[in-house]
């Protein structure tokens, strides 16, 4: 993992501007800016806890665990959240 990671692991705030994205893989995310980043949830996951499933570093490549995923979040989508 390189230095531009992020390592999502601030308390979630769900008053922040989000967008929906859908990953390569067909799957929907609700996309987040967070301090350092981006936080990728699914629908589902946004209105039952604080866990993120896929993190994104600031020019939107997506990690998951800490590894790429080899996704990248248009940057379309990430000038629509708030970071």
């Amino acid at each position: 993992m390189g230095s531009r990671s992020v390592r999502y692991r601030e308390p979630f705030d769900r008053e922040t501007p989000v967008v929906a994205w859908q990953a390569p893989d067909g799957r929907e995310f609700l996309v987040c800016g967070t301090g350092g980043g981006y936080a990728l949830r699914s629908p589902r996951g946004w209105e039952s806890d604080d866990t993120v499933d896929f993190e994104a570093d600031m020019d939107g490549e997506v990690f998951c665990d800490g590894e790429r995923v080899g996704w990248q979040i248009p940057r379309a989508v990430l000038r629509r959240t708030a970071v």
